[in-house]
């Protein structure tokens, strides 16, 4: 690996030599970016942390996310990670580690800590990461997962949101700049903009593009689909277009949830997954654009949550996330399962 910074050649990422890099790896959730269903808890991760401080005080709620941050991702993550062949990250990152609501136009520099310390022990094991902002000022879907606890996503509301953003973005960028083992920055996980058009998603992705670009030419810059970065539809019609730029989905299939068909591995079965696939990175082909699936995986059956037939549906559900891989491999396709570990099974 050279000191440069990778870049997208056509289809292709590649590195400082201009030799092809196939990004596979994992997302590092449960970490800067708390979720009820990773960590065990009810509700939205703004909501825990007010409880949990209200519980214990602030010099135990200090050293109780001090001790968490410093063990729950250590060097020997990143160099076991390495060991297995695998070599990416994705960093789901709150944005109230870099601002704060009551004084939302400083960034809080403090906040960095944990992420330079990723990038870092990634980068001496050989890993790169991908810096991904998983909860936007405001929200940029109506999730828990962006840490939203309100049915809007305000991100395409306020104007103020939107320019908290990008001042975190400018940040990041600035601090990145240039560094070899970040592999591109990823804007919003998982944006629901639901105007006709995607016209205000669209249109602030072209701004924040343009600020990260004017503080760091160099980097990759990840664009989620619409709809949890599934629709690239209006992308299309919009004509949509970045230089040095991927076209992040979330290929998350139906054969993996509780809710959707159980995958038997007939030719129809195997069919149904190349063709959502296809839906999901058609843009990206047709624009030429590397493909980098930012998120998939499977609902893990329990005894408790499913009964007895629990071991025969995981192996269901086994077999379709190995089609998935198996269509990804035919494609040389860069991706990150959701997500490396949880803390609370």
């Amino acid at each position: 690996m050279s000191g440069s910074v990778l870049k997208c050649q056509g289809g292709t990422i590649v590195d400082g030599n201009g030799d092809e890099v196939i990004l596979r790896g994992a997302c590092l959730g449960a970490y800067l970016l708390q979720e009820n269903f990773t960590n065990g808890y009810p509700g939205h991760e703004k909501a825990f942390r007010k409880a949990m401080l209200s519980l214990i005080g602030q010099e135990k709620y200090d050293y109780f996310w001090e001790k968490f941050y410093t063990y729950f991702y250590a060097e020997a993550d990143a160099v076991w990670f390495k060991s297995i062949g695998l070599n990416m990250q994705r960093l789901a990152i709150n944005y109230r580690h870099l601002s704060g609501d009551l004084d939302p136009y400083v960034i809080i520099e403090s906040g960095f800590k944990w992420i330079d310390r990723v990038v870092k022990l990634n980068g001496d094991a050989g890993v790169y990461t991908i810096l991904d902002l998983h909860a936007a000022p405001g929200g940029q879907n109506f999730d828990w997962h962006s840490d939203n606890n309100l049915p809007d996503a305000l991100l395409w509301e306020f104007k103020e949101f939107q320019d908290r953003t990008v001042l975190i973005w400018e940040a990041i960028a600035a601090r990145y700049k240039g560094n070899p083992w970040v592999a591109g920055y990823n804007l919003l996980n998982e944006p629901t903009d639901n105007a006709p058009g995607a016209t205000r998603l669209l249109s602030f992705y072209k701004r924040l593009g343009d600020a990260v670009r004017a503080v760091d030419p160099d980097h990759i810059i990840c664009f989620d689909g619409n709809t949890f970065g599934a629709d690239f539809s209006d992308f299309d019609k919009a004509g949509f277009s970045f230089e040095n730029a991927i076209f992040s989905c979330h290929d998350y299939s139906m054969f993996g949830f509780p809710m959707g068909k159980t995958f038997t591995g007939s030719d129809a079965d195997k069919a149904k997954v190349r063709k959502d696939y296809e839906r999901k990175t058609g843009f990206s082909k047709k624009t030429n654009s590397p493909i980098w699936n930012g998120e998939f995986g499977v609902v893990y059956a329990t005894a408790e949550v499913d009964g007895p037939d629990w071991i025969k549906i995981n192996e269901a559900r086994y077999g379709a996330l190995e089609q998935q891989l198996r269509v990804y491999k035919e494609d040389r396709i860069s991706w990150t399962i959701w997500l490396y570990k949880v803390c609370c099974y």
